[in-house]
């Protein structure tokens, strides 16, 4: 059992969202079950007993002689039948804090359904006499500071306007082997590709999940340090084991993707108590933010056709799902793409700047992924969203909606790190020769001469 905590209550939020009035304590948890091979899916365990039949007892204690406390289960029936394959899903749980925790910080927490285990945890109170933890590292000296604040600061972003941080899980070896060195490189190599890109397009920056060898090998890269110096790249501590698996239930050595419902919740915890001047764009390295309207940079697209409210009551929309569209290069065959993604941009000559790879990606499939199984969203965490898998989840204070195609969608690279479609057009899903071309605004020569990503320095 594994569980993650964070304290909500007092922060101003927009969009029709109540105002909190009591402080509380929202907690993730997620039962992690070792049993047969057989009950894996998606890289994923699947719980030992039906999701909407088992309800946790978990119990909050703090310093004697404060009375303990029971907890609510938010992610009760009502929101289990708004979102598929819910054993994926961890529970969302709410102890409301009386009076007289007011100024508590540290914790026990037992479930009493398991043997009798008490979790000890500190949530230090944000801007408090001990001044609050950061929730993201980007450097050995973590320094007090309200991470609502850091990532959005108020004089510069509102609930019209919001800062958009993307939010991407550990990026796991394919096959868990011992080329450490390898696989960092080529991690750091993307991750500057992608957030070139990204802060050009006006995202805020990214909050990388990353586990202590990588948080150690990618603060050393020279490429990344003027992300990590500028704020626009934030380190995450993610020290849970990398699994190795024979089998992940799919005929697969390792299941990668066991981190995405863990890490999406805990970062949609973590920021739940922001207000909604805040957005996260819950993705993968190789899916790149587009907006259709040229010079379409965020926010533009969000003040001008991101829905804003849903159904008759004007409930505010907290997922917003983005629909993906697939992207080919015409400059190399489809087996050399990968290779596009594996060099160090030369920012040494002033002269002649690095191209983007994207700038080399003209083609897209005629249309868009639909099926919400394929697409990703952005997220607004002050709706108190639980049940998170990737693609979906469930608002206790708000609706989920899909982003109008011509308004602004995911460019999906499907052959990133490997080839996946040949010569002869064949694809997993698709037919490329059906491909239609494609102009990114960003990279139009006549428009502003191709140059419009610049690398950091």
């Amino acid at each position: 059992m594994q569980a993650w905590a964070r304290r909500v209550g007092g922060q101003d939020v927009a969009f029709g969202l109540p105002h909190q009035q009591q402080a509380a304590l929202r907690v993730m948890l997620w039962v992690d079950y070792t049993g047969d091979l057989h009950l894996r899916l998606f890289g994923h365990l699947r719980l030992p007993v039906d999701p909407a039949a088992w309800q946790p007892r978990l119990v909050l204690e703090g310093p004697d002689p404060l009375p303990t406390l029971e907890a609510r289960l938010e992610s009760g029936p009502e929101l289990l039948s708004r979102v598929q394959a819910q054993w994926l899903r961890p529970y969302s749980l709410r102890f409301e804090l009386p009076p007289e925790y007011a100024n508590v910080t540290c914790f026990k927490l037992l479930e009493k359904s398991y043997p009798g285990h008490k979790a000890p945890f500190c949530v230090p109170l944000e801007g408090g006499a001990d001044g609050g933890r950061r929730g993201v590292d980007n450097s050995d000296d973590l320094r007090p500071m309200s991470v609502c604040e850091e990532l959005a600061p108020r004089d510069r972003h509102t609930d019209s306007s919001p800062a958009l941080w993307a939010a991407i899980g550990p990026p796991r070896h394919a096959h868990s082997t011992r080329d450490w060195g390898g696989h960092m490189e080529q991690v750091a190599i993307r991750t500057v590709h992608y957030l070139a890109y990204h802060v050009a397009m006006g995202m805020s920056g990214l909050l990388l999940y990353t586990d202590a060898v990588q948080r150690h090998y990618l603060r050393r890269v020279p490429a990344l340090q003027p992300y990590l110096t500028a704020g626009h790249l934030r380190l995450v501590e993610w020290d849970y084991s990398e699994r190795n698996h024979a089998d992940d239930g799919r005929g697969r050595s390792l299941g990668y993707n066991y981190d995405q419902a863990l890490f999406a919740s805990h970062a949609l915890l973590g920021l739940s108590a922001c207000g909604t001047n805040v957005a996260l764009m819950i993705s993968d390295l190789d899916e790149y933010l587009y907006g259709t309207k040229p010079d379409a940079r965020w926010p533009e697209p969000y003040a001008r056709c991101v829905p804003r409210t849903a159904g008759d009551g004007g409930r505010p929309v907290v997922i917003h799902t983005l629909q993906r569209m697939e992207m080919l290069s015409s400059a190399v065959p489809p087996d050399d793409e990968p290779a596009l993604w594996t060099a160090m941009p030369n920012t040494a000559d002033p002269q002649a700047p690095p191209r983007h790879p994207l700038a080399q990606y003209d083609r897209r499939k005629p249309t868009p992924m639909t099926h919400n199984m394929h697409n990703k969203p952005i997220v607004l965490p002050a709706g108190e969203v639980v049940l998170f898998f990737v693609h979906e989840g469930a608002a206790t204070r708000g609706e989920q909606q899909v982003v109008a195609a011509d308004c602004v969608l995911l460019m999906h690279v499907p052959n990133y790190w490997r080839p996946r479609s040949n010569k002869e057009g064949q694809y997993r899903r698709f037919n490329v020769s059906t491909f239609l071309p494609f102009q990114h605004w960003l990279f139009d020569e006549a428009q502003n001469g191709g140059s419009g990503v610049t690398f950091l320095t």
